[in-house]
């Protein structure tokens, strides 16, 4: 009941913004009484934050181990950048929900999903330590601004792509980031010259 639940807040939160929707609006998508949404979920922050934990958690959780399971430097890298494309490619009305509407909530919600955030962080940067251990990355590159380069660009690349008005492949990305993410992490190169993905769509 609860993933019927929280599907059906997807599809409202992605529709109507997190602000403009109504736990009544979440029932009738779900095809519920208002009350049995109360029974699972007190309050609409109460969904915000599973959506968080039941689906960004299990993510981090199975993808970590294939990362790990790569050789360090570019194979980890491309891994980390595939997995992420992977995941909101799948789902365009959750990655809406993730990428614009999770920001307007509460602050006194936000170290609730910053803590989540946090074991991505963490990922990024085991990889980019594995990556200088290892001599693949260069040894002058500062911890947090790799870390930030990471998230950050893929964070737009993502929130771009979900504004776009005509729908495109986010892997499309997949190759031309991994190239950039490598020159500036001071790699060997490894991957194939490849041009800028066309910037043909355009937020509206």
């Amino acid at each position: 009941m609860e993933k019927r639940i929280l599907r059906a807040a997807v599809q409202v939160f992605a529709r109507k913004s997190y602000h403009g929707s109504s736990i009544a609006e979440i029932a009738e998508e779900a095809g519920l009484a208002t009350g049995t949404i109360y029974l699972y979920f007190r309050r609409k922050e109460d969904l915000l934050l599973s959506l968080f934990e039941n689906t960004l958690r299990p993510y981090l959780h199975h993808c970590e181990p294939l990362i790990q399971a790569l050789p360090p430097g570019l194979p980890q890298l491309r891994k980390l950048v595939e997995l992420q494309f992977q995941f909101f490619e799948q789902d365009r009305a959750q990655a809406r929900v993730f990428q614009i509407h999770a920001r307007e909530v509460n602050p006194t919600l936000k170290p609730s999903i910053s803590r989540t955030l946090a074991h991505y962080h963490q990922i990024i940067d085991r990889v980019v330590e594995a990556g200088v251990s290892s001599g693949k990355f260069s040894p002058h590159i500062d911890q947090f601004l790799a870390r930030q380069l990471v998230f950050s660009g893929l964070d737009s690349l993502v929130t771009h792509w979900v504004l776009a008005d005509r729908p495109y492949p986010l892997s499309r990305h997949l190759e031309p980031w991994c190239a950039m993410l490598a020159r500036a992490l001071g790699a060997e190169s490894a991957f194939a010259e490849t041009s800028p993905s066309q910037e043909q769509d355009h937020v509206g």
